[in-house]
């Protein structure tokens, strides 16, 4: 339990020395997927605080100064110098906490912070959008809030986000981190671009015997920005047309498709056969896995090499299964994208047999 905030409950800060937390996940890892023997595995530890640079926060301003936090058990925890959100998440959020006027003239709901963007998620029609970006520009001065955009959901329930309508308060539609890579308020992060982007060269220099390579799931393009200089062509697949908008800014090289992963399978396949003679594949999907129906399609036109990314070993020992009988795995990468949390990300090598 933190010993900042105790009734939050939201990571393992505090509960133990680092090596202790990344011990016990590793470990429950690998005896989940003991059906596996004799792999090589390669752990890469990464003790960090303050890598967070995206969390959403529930907000109650019914009170001066306003709770900021997450929500346990129907209540609001505050929360102030988080030991895992990046400094400049923790300064703002105190900055916010006493300049917000009462819940009645802005109803302020959530504040989603996404690397150098903040999103505020009022409760309310977007008919009333001009008074609130007027308003919001009184409380949030330019100068310390650059890039600021409103979100109106009059329920705001369990999809926080539901429609991407935003609204730029200061600052434009896309914007460039810190990496060099463009990004979107509202599309998915890795927390720390410095694994992601070393577990990425990993796949990469193992894939790269093949001229052709399959991005699924590709999200903003990072794997593809990063393979282009060594595959003759790239087809990648991304069901968020947002963050397809940002990949094709990262790898303008690189052939995207918008939709569903098993539905544009079949549209690559019947335009381009040729590709599947020789090509590797590279999958990142999200906590659901893969997925029956996509390993089938896979294996219809099988890759000579698979490097899969996962962020649930649950799921991947599912696809795993799927795989065994045409692949066989060389190589597991264990890497803390989270610290201080029980999740942990597997990249799997494999080889077809």
């Amino acid at each position: 339990m933190c010993s900042l905030h105790p009734k939050c409950q939201a990571c393992l800060y505090s509960t133990g020395k680092y090596e202790n937390i990344w011990h016990n996940k590793v470990h429950k890892t690998i005896n989940l997927l003991e059906i596996f023997e004799n792999e090589l595995i390669t752990l890469h530890p990464y003790d960090q605080l303050q890598y967070r640079k995206k969390v959403l926060l529930h907000v109650d301003s019914s009170i001066i100064p306003a709770k900021i936090g997450l929500i346990q058990h129907n209540e609001i925890i505050n929360i102030n110098q988080c030991p895992l959100h990046r400094q400049n998440i923790n300064e703002k959020i105190e900055i916010i906490k006493y300049s917000l006027p009462l819940y009645k003239k802005f109803p302020l709901k959530y504040i989603l912070f996404n690397d150098n963007a903040i999103v505020l998620v009022l409760k309310d029609h977007y008919k009333n959008l001009s008074k609130y970006i007027e308003l919001t520009q009184k409380i949030f001065p330019k100068e310390i809030f650059p890039n600021i955009y409103l979100h109106m959901n009059p329920s705001t329930g369990n999809k926080v986000l539901l429609k991407s309508y935003l609204y730029p308060v200061y600052g434009t539609s896309f914007l460039i981190n810190d990496d060099g890579y463009w990004y979107h308020p509202l599309v998915f992060q890795q927390q720390i671009s410095s694994l992601h982007i070393e577990s990425i060269n990993i796949a990469i220099n193992f894939l790269k015997d093949n001229s052709n390579l399959l991005d699924l799931y590709c999200g903003i393009g990072i794997m593809s920005a990063n393979a282009e200089p060594y595959f003759k062509n790239i087809f990648a697949i991304e069901q968020s047309p947002i963050s397809i908008e940002c990949a094709k800014k990262n790898a303008p090289n690189t052939n995207f498709y918008i939709g569903k992963v098993e539905t544009a399978i079949d549209y690559i396949i019947l335009h381009n056969l040729k590709f599947f003679d020789n090509y590797s594949l590279y999958i990142n999907p999200p906590r659901s896995g893969a997925g029956e129906i996509v390993i089938e399609k896979i294996l219809k036109k099988q890759p000579k090499k698979i490097a899969y990314l996962s962020c649930n070993p649950k799921t991947l020992k599912k696809d795993l299964i799927l795989l065994k009988n045409n692949y066989k795995i060389q190589f597991i990468n264990f890497f803390d994208f989270l610290p201080y949390t029980d999740n942990i990300e597997t990249l799997v090598l494999l080889s077809a047999k």
